[in-house]
């Protein structure tokens, strides 16, 4: 395991910070750019009384701070209402998408990342629940991945609410939109349905995603640009309905990702 947080620089004090941008204000949930400890953070934090929501911001806290991974924003203290993140500097992917398809090789190392964390993820029993471009940041080809607040730890103890929606249709596997939480191939799913809106600009099925989630498995899916041929049998096997028929596990998917990768980069022969 690579440039571990070190066990100081989480910690469980009273904290003063000094904000310095609001970087999303979304009913009860506000997120800032702060000063802490001289040093940038992301804070995240509760903004009206609701038990259930401190119950689920006090999970993500105990989720993410046992995960240590390059590729996963670190925790960096846990209060009561309150979550401080490493700054991790760069924009969210939906940001970089922007509507208009990425490079491919720029969509595989950004995707590779985000499966390694997922791998990592995994192996420490948490499902994220919730992949999609907007909870992945990114600076040049560098990914990382955020926001755990619907994630499932299989080692604690379910919180639920019947009234609450966990995930985002566009990239949210079948299984998980009618309630199953606890497979992480859905994560995988979410991974190819993340690699085809780089590659498309748009997320699979657009807006005929409900219709698929339903098990109508002839909703319309627009085919990939030319460019992304490499890798439209990964992507397809990716976002299969049927989690069987799917990758199994996020390093098998990255070793087929990663075998692409090489492909494009290796140098080519010299036929003159």
């Amino acid at each position: 395991m690579k440039n571990l947080i070190k066990c100081e620089d989480y910690v469980k004090l009273i904290t003063v910070y000094t904000p310095i941008r609001v970087l999303s204000d979304n009913g009860p949930m506000r997120v800032e750019l702060a000063r802490w400890r001289e040093r940038l953070v992301v804070v995240k934090s509760l903004q009206q009384h609701s038990p259930f929501l401190a119950q689920r911001l006090k999970r993500e806290g105990d989720v993410v701070k046992k995960l240590r991974h390059d590729n996963i924003v670190p925790l960096l203290n846990s209060e009561e209402g309150r979550l401080i993140y490493a700054y991790s500097p760069g924009v969210n992917l939906a940001e970089a998408i922007e509507g208009h398809p990425l490079q491919l090789q720029r969509s595989l190392k950004i995707i590779g990342d985000v499966l390694s964390a997922l791998s990592y993820a995994h192996a420490n029993n948490v499902i994220h629940c919730d992949v999609k471009p907007a909870n992945i940041l990114v600076k040049g080809d560098k990914a990382m991945l955020t926001d755990f607040g619907f994630a499932k730890d299989l080692a604690l103890t379910a919180i639920t609410d019947q009234n609450v929606f966990l995930g985002t249709p566009n990239y949210m596997s079948p299984e998980q939109f009618k309630g199953v939480r606890d497979d992480p191939r859905g994560d995988l799913y979410a991974a190819g349905a993340v690699l085809y809106s780089m590659l498309s600009g748009t997320p699979p099925y657009g807006g005929q995603v409900i219709r698929f989630l339903l098990g109508d498995e002839s909703a319309p899916l627009d085919p990939l640009p030319p460019a992304a041929r490499p890798v439209n049998d990964i992507i397809l096997k990716a976002i299969r309905f049927n989690p069987d028929a799917r990758y199994q596990t996020a390093d098998e998917m990255l070793r087929d990702l990663n075998a692409v990768l090489e492909s494009l980069t290796a140098p080519q022969p010299n036929t003159a």
